[in-house]
């Protein structure tokens, strides 16, 4: 029942949205079903007519006519073929993968963010781009196609057939009933296959692509540890194929098995059609026609089965694909309400998060407001839950329990794109894009990339100025190569630019030296001034400027306050503060 709503589908898909070529395509494979009928009847009249002729009984007209009609035939039939190559290839295939595709990156763009940190949805996800990306739809139409068609070719060719005795189609369908078996059993075998080795596939992807980074192929070759990942890609690889390799080894044993009962029926024809001819049943041109005949019956018969018992097992391929667009459709949320005021507070109550499959919340019971103009720190060793804090702060993840709230508003309720409209988000894993400076940092309002001086004012203010005449960025097009903390002043640029009412950085400085952090944090705390702003930092020098800290330790927010207030107080705040200062201390001396 499944794989029959999963074809049903798939007929739908093909018919529907690319319908010229489908329509095109079952008419040539009707065309190519018929064609051993219509083959068998007029190499019969061939061969009588030439059976004619050379026994001097006349016939040389009708024998070119024969031969006339043959050629036309053929001609007819090749340039047929030739054009349905064309829709199978470009329409079938090619466009339909595109539509395929699109579809794809519209329903995984509808789930939530927090979903791609299931191992379960990503391992789905990896097994629906492989059934895109290795035509599995597009095959399964085309077994559709080939199994529907047929039955036109198989039924004609089994009456021509059996026109000249009734137990010759018998001896041609017994011969390749192995291929439905051998069909439907390696297609399960391969369902269970590709299932299988979806996490080595994506170890052995993950691997191979460490070798396409430079920056991790520089440390590889200077630790010295890049035949080791090289040996663990091999396994990997080796783990995926080992399993190919045998599957192959099946479909060879298997299909060597129904080639010889293919060829032992087949010589059971030549023996009962010789009988045949010699008890006078049928003539010499009726015999060279009956074997073509049970050739024909044999391959399209055989071809016919094989896709059949292939058919299932096709199709439970496909059904991770259509899972996932259902599933896509579902997430999307209709009816938000419109977020087009000014943010004059943020509330978190209560909020609690879990990434799924972890031991732990990485956030509990966190409660904090934010008031328009704040510029508040969220400080607290590396793995505490202030980036994930942020991230629900935002709505991109969603609470387990408690609330975010924006003016008031459930944050849950609201048009998200509103919402990031008057929010500006420098994170962690920034990132510089293949175009020119100026559009590298005038993304975020692109329509404004031609205001150069404003441009140039924000380069100057994050001491990149001299940088703006460059070509596009990055050395792979032949532009300017920057150094990490020169691409993390860069991305704070963008946020500059995008003068949003929300600012939020998530460790803003972490590349850059202690002069440029300075320097850089000065310059951006003043110009934060009427803007809400929220730093996440495990450092807290900068804290004595900001309005509000919010100390966070095991995904629970433990001291809320000034640095005044929080260093009276001699908790969690104080004890950090002390330490980094103690650091710094001892690097003086």
């Amino acid at each position: 029942m499944k794989s029959l709503k999963i074809t049903g589908r798939i007929l739908r898909f093909f018919f529907r949205r690319l319908p010229f070529e489908s329509i095109s395509s079952s008419l040539a494979y009707i065309l190519e079903n018929l064609h051993p009928a219509i083959l068998t009847i007029l190499s019969q009249a061939l061969f009588e007519a030439a059976g004619s002729y050379m026994a001097q009984d006349g016939g040389a007209a009708k024998l070119w006519v024969c031969a006339a009609i043959m050629i036309l035939y053929f001609a007819f039939y090749s340039i047929g073929r030739s054009f349905s190559s064309v829709c199978i290839n470009a329409g079938v295939y090619e466009k339909a993968a595109h539509l395929l595709r699109n579809d794809l990156v519209r329903a995984l763009s509808a789930f939530s963010l927090v979903q791609y940190e299931n191992q379960e949805m990503l391992m789905r996800k990896k097994r629906a781009e492989e059934c895109v990306w290795n035509d599995r739809i597009p095959g399964i139409f085309m077994l559709l196609i080939v199994l529907v068609t047929s039955v036109a070719g198989i039924v004609s060719l089994l009456i021509t057939l059996g026109a000249y005795h009734p137990l010759l189609p018998v001896i041609a369908l017994v011969s390749v009933t192995l291929f439905f078996l051998s069909g439907l059993f390696l297609e399960k075998e391969n369902d269970r296959l590709e299932r299988a080795v979806i996490p080595e596939k994506r170890k052995r992807d993950y691997l191979w692509s460490l070798f396409t980074n430079l920056e991790n192929v520089m440390e590889m070759r200077v630790m010295g540890f890049d035949r080791y990942l090289a040996g663990r890609w091999k396994a990997e690889r080796d783990k995926v194929n080992r399993g190919q390799w045998k599957l192959d080894l099946k479909k060879s044993r298997s299909r060597f098995l129904c080639d010889v009962g293919k060829t032992l029926g087949f010589l059971s024809g030549v023996v009962f059609c010789l009988w045949l001819l010699r008890a006078g049943e049928i003539s010499a041109g009726m015999f060279g026609a009956c074997l073509v005949a049970f050739v024909s019956v044999q391959n399209v018969v055989g071809n016919f089965l094989d896709s059949a018992g292939r058919l299932p097992g096709f199709a439970e391929l496909a059904s991770d694909y259509f899972a996932l667009l259902d599933e896509g459709a579902l997430s999307v949320k209709e009816e938000l309400l419109p977020f087009r005021e000014n943010i004059e507070t943020i509330a978190l109550e209560n909020v609690s998060f879990r990434y799924p499959h972890g031991e732990k919340e990485a956030v509990k019971s966190a409660s904090l407001t934010i008031h328009r103009g704040e510029v508040v720190s969220l400080v607290g060793v590396n793995g505490n839950g202030k980036t994930t804090l942020v991230k629900l702060l935002l709505g991109i993840y969603t609470p387990e329990r408690g609330k975010v709230f924006f003016n008031g508003k459930d944050l849950e309720t609201l048009e998200k794109e509103d919402v990031y409209r008057h929010s500006a988000l420098l994170t962690q894993d920034f990132a510089l894009y293949p175009l020119s400076l100026a559009e590298n940092i005038a993304l975020a309002d692109i329509g404004r990339v031609g205001e150069r001086n404003r441009i140039r004012e924000i380069l100057r203010k994050v001491n990149m100025e001299e940088k703006l005449d460059g070509a596009v960025v990055g050395k792979e097009f032949g532009g300017p190569e920057f150094s990490e903390g020169q691409k993390q002043r860069l991305a704070l640029g963008r946020v500059l630019f995008a003068d949003r009412e929300l600012v939020i950085l998530d460790e803003p400085t972490s590349a850059l030296d202690p002069l440029q952090e300075n320097r850089i944090l000065e310059e951006f705390l003043r110009l934060s001034k009427g803007r809400t702003t929220i730093i996440i930092s495990h450092r807290v020098g900068l804290c004595r400027y900001v309005d509000k800290i919010a100390v966070m330790r095991e995904g629970e927010i433990v001291e809320c306050g000034t640095h005044e207030e929080l260093m009276a107080g001699q908790g969690e705040y104080q004890k950090l503060y002390k330490m980094q200062s103690q650091w710094y201390e001892e690097e003086k001396m």
